[in-house]
């Protein structure tokens, strides 16, 4: 006969493994006030929210140069990952946000101009969960070397409720060594067991 009480126990270590995981993913939206583009209120509410989230996880945009392309099998390992850590119930999209992108010097200005389209796309899009998740990697032309990894989380009604960047100046970047996407994907997934990365 079942243990009903080793399986509450189980539930319960779950549940709470799921917290600590929220907690580690959330705090550096807590500690980061440098993205303008977030609303504030968003962010509190999920910072309030009670893990899993529901998350549409798009296609993930890979610029090479002047070029993008929109990948749904690093979505699909997206959400996957989301789902394992516990604090996503994600869904992937069919239908792929398609943001232009202007190379700028300053990166940070490339994720906000981002975002901000993302925001606008997700407000229109009639999300049936409660946020949009788009990741970008940067690459060059030939996809020999990545310049950056960006994400965006976007309530459904297109408000920004967090973000985060990583280049060559941060530690996770300059471990991995990302040339193509696939080690860009990497980047984005050690940001996320650390936390919301922010500059």
């Amino acid at each position: 006969m079942p243990d009903r009480v080793g399986y509450r126990r189980m539930d319960v270590r779950h549940r709470a493994s799921a917290w600590a995981r929220w907690g580690c993913l959330l705090l550096p939206l807590v500690l980061g006030g440098c993205w303008s583009y977030v609303s504030k209120e968003a962010q509190q509410r999920l910072v309030a929210a009670k893990p899993p989230i529901s998350v549409t996880v798009f296609p993930v945009q890979v610029v090479k140069g002047q070029t993008r392309e929109h990948d749904a099998a690093l979505a699909e390992r997206l959400a996957d990952f989301l789902r394992q850590e516990g604090v996503a119930v994600a869904t992937v999209a069919t239908t792929p946000v398609d943001l232009p992108v202007q190379w700028h010097s300053n990166q940070a200005l490339m994720a906000k101009e981002s975002a901000l389209g993302f925001g606008s796309r997700v407000g229109n899009a009639g999300l049936t969960t409660q946020y949009g998740l788009l990741v970008e990697i940067l690459c060059n032309p030939a996809e020999t070397q990545v310049i950056g990894v960006h994400f965006h989380l976007a309530e459904r009604g297109g408000l920004l409720a967090a973000g985060g960047l990583s280049n060559s100046h941060w530690e996770d970047f300059q471990a991995v060594k990302p040339t193509d996407r696939n080690g860009g994907y990497e980047v984005l997934t050690r940001m996320l067991r650390k936390g919301w990365t922010r500059p």
